[in-house]
């Protein structure tokens, strides 16, 4: 996996999922720590989902989200492209959310001449 998410060209982007209840584990910060280079140059595109949304109340889901944030934004460059997202499989929220940015990530076909 390391490999693979290292030197994988065709990779365009990684969805990470987050327990919002938690927040980044020691592994998902070390996984960011890897990731980080490529993210930086803009070469990969991350979208970071805090799952379980469905069991936070409203401040504790502004809260969640303020807290990937501030994790996240030691990332940023101008050339990042970072998302971050509350969702929930249960109740979908986020699902649409989540969809529309993984279809900006594949390329538009050309059309043919």
């Amino acid at each position: 996996m390391a490999d693979y998410l290292a030197h994988r060209h065709a990779l365009s982007g990684i969805v990470m999922m987050v327990d919002s209840r938690h927040g980044f584990t020691p592994l998902d910060l070390q996984l960011l720590e890897f990731i980080s280079p490529r993210v930086a140059r803009g070469e990969v595109k991350l979208l970071v989902l805090l799952t379980k949304a469905d069991k936070l109340n409203r401040s504790e889901s502004q809260r969640a989200l303020d807290d990937a944030q501030k994790v996240l934004g030691d990332l940023a460059t101008d050339d990042t492209d970072i998302s971050v997202a509350l969702f929930s499989a249960l109740s979908r929220k986020g699902l649409a959310d989540a969809a529309l940015t993984l279809r900006g990530w594949v390329p538009k076909p050309v059309p043919a001449a």
